[in-house]
């Protein structure tokens, strides 16, 4: 039985499926560079939110599950009081955005605008974005560029990761299956994951399944456009300040 994603085993998995990451650095900077007061959109279990608050920004996240808000909150609980005074977490629909406040910087990292699988709801809250933003405020996305050939060759083709857990030593064994409607640009994802102790008996389980949309760097700015915000500024690589091209990764669109 699949379950819904962003739950259960899942939400903890999160957290160690994007460990080692460096976009965490990326946003401190642009953080430094645009800030201090800061709106995360699908801030999910704090993995941005939470170092932003380290670094002594004013950070509000918003995000739509319960279990990654409970162990947002729950990570959050064992920082310093002082960190916990700089975040706030609000169960939202992004598309619906009403927070009575508007923000110097607004971020969407790491492909969260792929939950939309349609351009309406993504235009929706893109206008939300607008209406948040201080009149100097900066709304900054990230997001993969789609590689057609490797999504080709992956096209319903079981995947299998290992990873240990930092915590308990145990190991978690991630199957994924990804499979693409290349007309309507939608990836359908079935998620099972396995946890073993050292004698190799299996601990727990579940199945996830998720259908995504993807998008290219030209739509989005058009829809940006049709939101009302102005792309000022692009980016190939969070890391580096690059030119979007045919070998890029990434697209990082910084509007206002």
């Amino acid at each position: 039985m699949a379950h819904e994603m962003y739950s259960g085993f899942f939400t903890e998995f999160y957290d160690i499926l994007h460990a080692g990451l460096t976009d965490v650095d990326s946003y401190i900077e642009f953080a430094r560079k645009f800030g201090p007061d800061i709106l995360e959109l699908g801030s999910g279990t704090g993995r941005i939110l939470i170092p932003l608050a380290r670094a002594g920004f004013s950070v509000t996240g918003v995000d739509y599950s319960d279990d990654m808000i409970a162990r947002c909150r729950a990570k959050l609980e064992l920082e310093h009081e002082s960190v916990k005074a700089k975040a706030a977490i609000v169960k939202q629909d992004v598309t619906q955005l009403k927070l009575d406040r508007k923000f110097d910087l607004i971020i969407a990292p790491c492909n969260m605008i792929n939950h939309f699988l349609e351009p309406a709801p993504l235009i929706k809250m893109f206008r939300g974005v607008k209406r948040h933003l201080k009149p100097t405020g900066v709304f900054i996305l990230d997001n993969s560029i789609p590689d057609i050939p490797y999504m080709v060759d992956i096209n319903r083709v079981e995947r299998i990761a290992a990873f240990e857990h930092p915590l308990t030593g145990t190991k978690i064994i991630d199957r994924f299956t990804s499979t693409y409607d290349f007309v309507n640009q939608l990836e359908h994802n079935v998620i099972h994951l396995e946890e073993y102790d050292e004698e190799h008996n299996l601990l727990r389980e579940a199945s996830y399944s998720i259908t995504m949309a993807y998008y290219f760097p030209r739509e989005l700015r058009l829809m940006l456009e049709m939101a009302g915000l102005e792309v000022f500024h692009e980016q190939g690589s969070l890391d580096e300040d690059i030119p979007i091209g045919a070998d890029s990764t990434q697209m990082v669109l910084f509007a206002r």
